[in-house]
Formats: structure tokens, C-alpha cells, sequence
């Protein structure tokens, strides 16, 4: 009998292929519903952990789906599952007694069952999406409203805030598309609207970085920015600061990092943080004013930021982190010493890196 583990990264959200719909936590009641048409909401995601040859399935407040509806604080033989393969990412889950997990009911409850019908136990596993808020200057997020406009008008991120961040790496530009699968896109006298198809050219945006912000250039060579009454516009021929815009992960309240050696956390033969481990840490994010983030470890510690650029997970005091999106799923780290976050081939993290190399970026 051969065990497979997935090579994929470990922080994955789960679509359900014949209800066209996405496996979402549940944290008041404890269980997980396949019920989300858009996986936008940080409760989609999940960890694949593999033990031993089984699968255990972590949420995104850190509990189990297990073999009672209920989900399980650790994971144990009631959390484990064995992981059922098919071409396409497709896969079930199945418990020792060869009982399988499925949406069931009106609602779509996760639980285990002995008779799904119509290939409703079957789930294709994705990486989980970048979705981001935008915030301009004056604390407002990117919103929009009566279906196509763009303002920045929204004190708190509402769904309509929310933006999924695609990179074109060859272009070098990014795209942002709204919950109801339309992309912002620069149109006529200059305004922004959320109206956009993705083969269109002007829903293609260059992006400057500076210190985890961004600069938005659209497709007639100005900067985005918004008006007095909030409407957003293209049409600064230099960025100021009210063409910079916050980047905030919306649906991440942790990273899971990966780099060229394996994935970053803490080991028992090593006192500094590791990027060549088989197993990742979840790093907890504090999100900040100025679009900085706090990095903190399970135990509730920071990491710290040695004398020798490396980290250790038992600090006292936060230090700030910058997130730049350099790809699809994939990010620059800027630590606090000004130097970028970077994988030694020798298995150590460091910050020393003055630009963003391959060893400086990271599958999240």
C-alpha cells in the first residue's frame, strides 16, 4: 500500500465540484459547511497535515475536523483521515471504518456519511487565493458600490472590499477582481470601474512597492488615487501619498511559508528559525497601522530579530514585518533591520538580503 502526500503547499481551500461550492468553518458551531460560492472569507482555508500516512484536515482557528461533527482542539486518530487520489487534485477523505466525509443536508454539513450519490464526496484541492483590502491615506477601503463604482468610502472591509490580488508575472502587472468575478478597470475620463473583463488590457495595473503599500499605474500611464468625495480616479502623472494604498491580507489571519528549501519553523536542533523543514509553522499576523505586520508565534511570543539577522520565536516585543506580493501566492518579507527575508541553503532564515532573489521568495 503506498501512502501519498501531497507535494503542494500546505494551506489550501476545498471546492466541492458537484454543488459548485466551498468548504467554510464554522467557529460559533464548531463544524464546517460547504456552502461559500466565492472562497474570499479567511474560515475557507485550511492545512493539510500529514502523520503517519493519514491526513489531518486544521482549520483556520487551528482545530480538527474529525470523525464526530464536532471539530477536535489536537489532532488524534479522530482527526485522521486517509486521503483518496484521483487525476486533478480531485480527492476524498475516508475514515479507518471506510466511512466518508461529504456535505450533507440542506446546508452542506461536513460530517461522515456511507452513501454519497452523484460524486458529492469528491473535492478538488486548491491554493488558497490572495485576497486583499485596499486603504487609501484616509483610513478608507476600496469599495464597491451600486454594482460597477469604485470609492473609497468603507471604515471596515466589507465583501465588497474585498479584491483578488492576480499577479502576471511575465507582464509584471496585477489585476484585482471583485467577489461577483469583475475586475476593476480604468475607463474613460479617467475613473476606475469594478466592470472589467480579464483579457481587457485596462483592467491591467503596473504596481510600484513601497514598505508593504502600493502604487497603482493604470493603462494611460497615471497613478490611481481618489477625489475629495472619494470617487477613484487615474490620473496623477506622479504618486503622492494619495495614490498609496495599504495592502491588507483579507482573508489570512496566518502565513504558512515555503521557500526553495522547504518551509519555515522552529526545530528542536536549532535554537534560530528554519527554512528547510518538511512540517510549517503557522506564523500568527497582528496586522498594524501603516500596513505593517506583527509576527508571533503559536506559544503567543514574537519572533526576535538577532545580532546574526536571524530570528527566534521568543521575543517580548513586536517587531514590524512589510508583505509585498511579488507573484501569485508568492511574497517578499521585509524585516525590521531594512533587509529582506531569505532562505540559506544551509537550512537558517535570515534577513540580510538587500534585494528580492528567488531565495527571498516565499510560497504563502
Amino acid at each position: 500500500m503506498w501512502m501519498p502526500q501531497l507535494a503542494m503547499h500546505a494551506h489550501v481551500v476545498l471546492f466541492n465540484p458537484s454543488s459548485q461550492l466551498y468548504a467554510r468553518t464554522d467557529p460559533e458551531l464548531n463544524r464546517v459547511w460547504v456552502d461559500t460560492p466565492v472562497p474570499y472569507p479567511e474560515e475557507c482555508s485550511f492545512i493539510l497535515r500529514f502523520r503517519n500516512g493519514v491526513c489531518h484536515l486544521e482549520t483556520s482557528n487551528h482545530k480538527f475536523v474529525s470523525r464526530l461533527e464536532k471539530l477536535a482542539k489536537k489532532p488524534s486518530t479522530e482527526t485522521a483521515f486517509h486521503l483518496n487520489l484521483k487525476p486533478g487534485c480531485q480527492v476524498f477523505l475516508s475514515d479507518r471504518d471506510g466511512r466518508i466525509l461529504y456535505p450533507q443536508g440542506s446546508r452542506g454539513l461536513l460530517c461522515l456519511g456511507d452513501s454519497p450519490e452523484d460524486n458529492e464526496e469528491w473535492f478538488v484541492i486548491k491554493r488558497c487565493p490572495q485576497w486583499v483590502s485596499l486603504k487609501t491615506r484616509a483610513k478608507k477601503y476600496l469599495s464597491v458600490i451600486c454594482d460597477s463604482e469604485v470609492y473609497a468610502g468603507s471604515k471596515k472591509v466589507t465583501p465588497m472590499s474585498t479584491f483578488l490580488f492576480e499577479v502576471d508575472p511575465d507582464a509584471k502587472t496585477v489585476q484585482l477582481k471583485d467577489v461577483h468575478h469583475k475586475y476593476l478597470a480604468q475607463r474613460q475620463f479617467k475613473s476606475v470601474m469594478a466592470d472589467g473583463y480579464c483579457k481587457e488590457p485596462e483592467t491591467k495595473f503596473c504596481v510600484l512597492w513601497h514598505y508593504g503599500k502600493i502604487f497603482l499605474r493604470a493603462l494611460n500611464g497615471r497613478y490611481l488615487g481618489t477625489l475629495p468625495v472619494g470617487m477613484v480616479v487615474a490620473r496623477a502623472v506622479d504618486p503622492g501619498p494619495s495614490e498609496e494604498f495599504g495592502v491588507h491580507l483579507a482573508n489570512r489571519s496566518f502565513l504558512v511559508l515555503r521557500g526553495r528549501y522547504g518551509y519555515v519553523g522552529s526545530s528542536s536542533c536549532h535554537e534560530a528559525l528554519q527554512c528547510n523543514l518538511l512540517e510549517p509553522d503557522c506564523i500568527e499576523l497582528l496586522p498594524c497601522r501603516h500596513s505593517v505586520y506583527h509576527f508571533q508565534s503559536r506559544g503567543k511570543s514574537f519572533w526576535s530579530l538577532t545580532s546574526e539577522r536571524t530570528f527566534k520565536t521568543w521575543g517580548k516585543f513586536a517587531l514590524n514585518f512589510c508583505l509585498e506580493i511579488r507573484g501569485n501566492n508568492l511574497l517578499a518579507v521585509l524585516a525590521p533591520n531594512g533587509y529582506f527575508l531569505r532562505g540559506d541553503q544551509e537550512g537558517t532564515l535570515m534577513a540580510d538580503s538587500e534585494e528580492v532573489t528567488e531565495e527571498c521568495l516565499w510560497e504563502f
